[in-house]
């Protein structure tokens, strides 16, 4: 299971999918959670208190209807159990190994390295960072007119009330 090819093939899925809404994406994300807390096995058990949670679906009737339309538009398969209270079991579709999206996304990557690997930018671009050489002297900091650097008076009177 390539996860983020999968997360890719659902959103490409979406982008042709006109009835889905909100509660939707957000039920079928906190469903690719547990999912993924399953380790990706066919089928995962799941409960409804725990799912309206994480989806922030507050009424029932909206958690039951958008899983039955989750299930009905190919999305996942849903069983759902007799009793509230115990668990449902769910699979999801897997959208990674679908043709039309491995084609789309190996087709989006236009880089000149030989590597599939994803490079990931960690400069921090700060504007108004000083340098170093401002804040330190042979390695302590330097006094800010001639004060302590954290601006901090040593010579208080603590019998003075805050």
């Amino acid at each position: 299971m390539n996860y983020i090819k999968h997360l890719r093939g659902f959103y490409k899925r979406l982008e042709d999918d006109e009835k889905i809404t909100p509660h939707h994406i957000s039920l079928y994300m906190a469903l690719f959670q547990f999912w993924n807390n399953a380790r990706f096995r066919e089928q995962f058990d799941i409960n409804r208190q725990e799912m309206m949670g994480m989806s922030r679906i507050g009424s029932p009737h909206t958690y039951a209807r958008c899983m039955k339309e989750l299930n009905d538009w190919g999305y996942i398969e849903y069983s759902a159990s007799s009793n509230r209270y115990s668990v449902s079991k769910v699979s999801c579709v897997r959208f990674d190994i679908t043709s039309d999206t491995t084609t789309d996304i190996t087709n989006d990557t236009t880089n000149d390295t030989t590597s599939s690997t994803l490079f990931i930018n960690n400069i921090n671009h700060t504007k108004n960072k000083q340098k170093t050489s401002n804040f330190f002297d042979n390695g302590r900091r330097k006094k800010v007119n001639g004060n302590n650097p954290y601006h901090v008076v040593n010579d208080k009177d603590y019998s003075e009330p805050l």
